[in-house]
């Protein structure tokens, strides 16, 4: 089947040998602390390694997925550093995955709330919009899978392919809508980014592409270097086009409690003075760092953290880079920032699209490449223009 590099380029899971018990916990090492352990492992990235084994459970991926999403570092700054260590042509692969989130992004600034939607095809052979009970169990009888699965729910963690197959289970197989499932994904996800996460589901459903994604046993037990025989994923790929819902798909979760706890204090009821304004997706250390007449403030909007709402190890790694920052957390509305406005306070921000309706004057964002000059409804025709 064809694979497409979505969702992100930098998240992996630990993944043993073949012939040894499967463990798909994530590596210490993966934990980065500190902005200069995050650089620091930028400059050890093997793009040849990473191109030759990026699809593999076990692959040299380069972990830095979730420090992407949430701003601590950004493309241009993996590019740059990895380009000034390798020449241009050993960088290519990573270069093109970087690309995709790159894409998805810039997508999103222009199709803005669109991408939440069936974005050009509808999504056929749809039976319902629940989730499938064996995925939020981790109960689908595919080891590899519901190891990945339990993984994920209780750290955040999970490869990119495993992301395909499960996605490509529940749209294709088990023909769920993708909308409720990548929510509930989006929550898990340490690295959970909203355009990413978005438009790969809809890449796997066939909303935003010419067609469906599926993998059989053969390809699981390939890329996870496993040997599990005889599931109801065993088939060849024509009869897994046409299969009907398994057994063990059909029974459905019909309200799932997305449990959060939000931090932050209220938003004050006056505050003089230039305050730099960050979301949950601008944690960067060297934003706006050289002004010291400004006030960095984490602003967590209520109505959108509802919308969108996040597990409790993704709130601990928000913290821990905020307790880096050594900046407040304020928790509140839109309207309490026009009212803190009115009074005189001077807001700036950082372009991001789910935040386009705060207020401020707005700083860019860095991207490695550049707006392509031309339309583009797809990856190709947008990689053709930047590359």
């Amino acid at each position: 089947m064809t694979v497409n590099p979505f969702w992100s380029v930098c998240v992996v899971i630990g993944m043993t040998k073949p012939n040894t018990q499967l463990s798909l916990k994530p590596s210490p090492e993966a934990r980065y602390s500190t902005i200069e352990e995050v650089l620091s492992r930028i400059d050890k990235i093997d793009p040849k390694r990473y191109d030759q084994t990026r699809n593999y459970l076990d692959g040299a991926v380069t972990w830095l997925s979730p420090y992407i999403t949430h701003g601590v570092i950004n493309t241009q700054t993996v590019a740059s550093r990895v380009l000034s260590k390798h020449p241009e042509k050993a960088c290519y692969r990573l270069l093109f995955e970087l690309a995709w989130r790159e894409f998805f992004h810039r997508m999103w600034q222009e199709r803005k709330e669109e991408i939440f939607c069936d974005l050009y095809n509808k999504q056929e052979h749809v039976e319902t919009d629940s989730v499938p009970q064996a995925i939020v169990e981790a109960s689908t009888g595919i080891h590899v899978l519901d190891e990945g699965l339990r993984e994920v729910q209780q750290s955040g963690w999970m490869h990119n392919r495993l992301r395909m197959w499960v996605a490509g289970i529940v749209c294709n197989i088990a023909h769920t809508a993708w909308q409720n499932p990548a929510r509930w994904l989006y929550y898990h996800l340490l690295d959970g980014d909203l355009a990413s996460n978005t438009l790969s589901w809809q890449w796997i459903a066939g909303t935003s592409s010419n067609k469906q994604y599926i993998a059989n046993q053969v390809n699981l037990n390939i890329y996870s270097r496993s040997n599990q025989h005889d599931t109801w994923l065993d088939v060849d790929y024509d009869t897994l086009a046409r299969m009907a819902t398994p057994e063990v798909l059909k029974l459905r979760v019909t309200s799932i409690d997305f449990d959060q706890e939000v931090p932050g204090e209220p938003v004050p009821g006056q505050f003089a003075g230039k305050i730099a304004l960050r979301s949950l997706w601008n944690l960067n250390p060297d934003w706006m760092a050289r002004d010291p007449d400004v006030t960095h403030i984490l602003f967590i909007e209520q109505q959108q953290i509802e919308q969108w709402p996040m597990a409790s190890h993704r709130w601990a790694f928000i913290l821990h880079w905020v307790d880096q920052l050594g900046i407040d957390v304020w928790s509140g509305s839109v309207e309490d920032l026009a009212r803190l406005e009115a009074g005189g306070a001077q807001f700036v921000r950082e372009e991001y699209p789910a935040c386009a309706h705060w207020p401020g004057a707005v700083t860019e964002r860095s991207f490695h490449f550049g707006v392509p000059e031309n339309d583009y409804r797809s990856f190709s025709q947008f990689w053709k223009q930047v590359k």
